[in-house]
């Protein structure tokens, strides 16, 4: 299996690292793989992991809940009615930082294109970018927009759009330095990028560790906090302007860590409800504690 082994951070490119610990790929493989920290800026990433050429077979499950419209087990049906509960909230969300009559949306990984309808039923003008075939096909039936391949982001013309989303995409992007600087370059002046990622810094990860499930090996590629988001937006050009915590995310993904963690059935509702709420609580006072952090950057003036 062709490997990518990272040698020099890629936000700050020192080649000081550690390895923080090794977590299993839970989901799917049951592989083992590195977790690794940069000393000099904090940036943690996987490790020796697939390359974007192998890596499929890793998402390669009616179960990958992202690709799927399958609401069997409570995890899943959680996950469907969180995602229900925010669709208009990001919708408005995006509406409120940015301008255009009509709004030129972008949603990279748009997935089986709830985000598109939702966007498209505004009245904006939407563009969807998703890589695996099958749910491409899906988005396409759901939100009547011919979603395209991930070789179209590479093809976009400068400033072509008011706003940019990534809906918990960035993490799985090999290309990740290579994406943001195109980003950079296909928003308007005026343009918006709206990213929303797991916070490796939160109160959740630091109970669940190696088991925290927003760790999502190796399908997450990289792991991200609130400083090191800013560390590499500000790499190009950009600027984080506001963030948002997603509160509903602590509930979800500590469900799922006590499901890794082979928690029995009472222990397993019973402390992923605490460990929510207790995150939900510390991210009021410290939005750095949250689950998962919405981001909304803007060009440098």
């Amino acid at each position: 299996m062709s490997t990518i082994a990272i040698t020099f951070c890629p936000i700050c490119g020192s080649n000081d690292l550690q390895k923080v610990f090794d977590t299993v790929d839970h989901f799917s493989s049951q592989e083992m793989f590195p977790v690794c920290e940069c000393l000099h800026c904090g940036f943690r990433f996987t490790n020796n992991f697939p390359s974007e050429e192998t890596i499929g077979r890793y998402y390669d499950s009616p179960d990958y809940i992202s690709h799927s419209d399958s609401d069997k087990g409570v995890i899943n049906r959680l996950y469907h009615y969180f995602r229900k509960q925010m669709l208009r909230k990001k919708v408005k969300l995006v509406a409120t930082h940015t301008t255009g009559d009509p709004i030129r949306l972008l949603d990279i990984g748009c997935g089986t294109g709830y985000f598109l309808q939702a966007a498209k039923e505004e009245g904006w003008s939407v563009t969807g970018i998703e890589k695996d075939e099958k749910t491409r096909k899906s988005a396409t039936i759901r939100s009547g927009v011919t979603v395209k391949d991930e070789n179209a982001l590479w093809e976009t013309e400068s400033a072509s759009f008011d706003a940019v989303t990534l809906w918990h995409v960035l993490e799985h992007l090999e290309k990740l330095n290579e994406t943001i600087h195109k980003i950079e370059e296909i928003i308007t002046p005026e343009g918006i990028v709206v990213i929303a990622l797991p916070n490796c810094h939160s109160y959740d990860a630091g109970f669940y560790k190696e088991h925290w499930a927003a760790y999502d090996i190796p399908r997450h590629l990289w792991h991200f906090s609130p400083e090191t988001v800013e560390k590499l937006l500000a790499k190009h050009h950009l600027q984080v302007v506001k963030k948002v915590r997603m509160p509903l995310d602590a509930f979800y993904i500590s469900l799922l860590s006590e499901k890794y963690r082979r928690s029995n059935l009472l222990t397993k509702y019973i402390r992923a409800f605490v460990i929510g709420v207790t995150g939900f609580l510390r991210s009021l006072t410290d939005p750095g504690q949250s689950s998962s952090i919405i981001y909304i950057a803007k060009k440098y003036k």
